[in-house]
């Protein structure tokens, strides 16, 4: 029968081991080559977001303004279904890619049988390609906010590391009749900033995974091939 004291050798064996994983967790999240693909996941955000919104703004503009001339606005609108899907695609692959999210594969555009019109008719009720075009339009305001909390969070830690660099040229500062030399009191930052820099990836890395989730949810693609996505025709009837 195990004694007292074994057992409580092998648990705090067990507590250090424990504690050993999370600090290797911690700090290890620097050698990680998925952290700095989850940093240009969000840094896309913004470049990738305002190309969305401007092609499917315009898109939509010409197709429908030139639609009520004349009959040219058709094509333009389903190239502009076609464009979205490719859009939907890259979101995709940079998801799966870069961020290890499972996203289904997106649900392609059926090839309608019929003339210029019963195509534009049944593209113009594809639910997914609506549920894309939301996801993009709004790719937009989301790739500013993780763009902006990226470049916050990187350059605010690596600033607080490097700070005697820069602060090594820098006047004595004065206040009233007192004065000092910020490049010694710079040094105080360098400890803060080296911790804020694996606290800033963590956050990265959890943020560029709710985008991913988020990119899986909105525009995933049915698990099973044999069952295509409705359309708007289908779900109203």
């Amino acid at each position: 029968m195990m004694d007292v004291g074994t057992l409580i050798e092998s648990g705090g064996v067990a507590l250090m081991d424990q504690g050993r994983g999370g600090r290797n967790q911690f700090f290890g999240v620097i050698t990680r080559p998925r952290s700095y693909l989850n940093v240009l996941y969000l840094l896309l955000g913004l470049p990738l977001g305002t190309l969305y919104f401007t092609v499917v703004v315009t898109g939509f503009s010409l197709g429908i303004g030139l639609m009520v001339l004349a009959l040219i606005g058709i094509p333009i609108l389903i190239g502009l279904w076609y464009v979205v899907h490719a859009f939907m695609r890259l979101e995709r692959a940079m998801a799966v890619d870069m961020v290890s999210v499972d996203v289904p594969p997106i649900d392609p555009l059926p090839d309608w049988p019929g003339g210029l019109w019963r195509h534009f008719k049944h593209s113009m009720g594809h639910v997914p390609t609506w549920k894309g075009i939301a996801y993009l339009l709004l790719r937009f305001p989301v790739g500013i906010a993780t763009f902006t909390v990226a470049v916050t969070l990187v350059s605010t830690s690596l600033a607080m590391t490097f700070a005697p660099v820069y602060m090594w040229t820098s006047d004595d500062l004065t206040w009233g009749s007192w004065s000092f030399d910020p490049f010694w009191w710079s040094f105080l930052l360098v400890p803060v900033g080296i911790v804020l820099v694996f606290v800033s990836l963590h956050v990265m890395n959890a943020l560029a995974t709710v985008c991913a989730r988020w990119t899986r949810r909105s525009i995933g693609g049915h698990e099973s091939s044999e069952q295509p996505a409705p359309t708007i025709h289908q779900l109203a009837s």
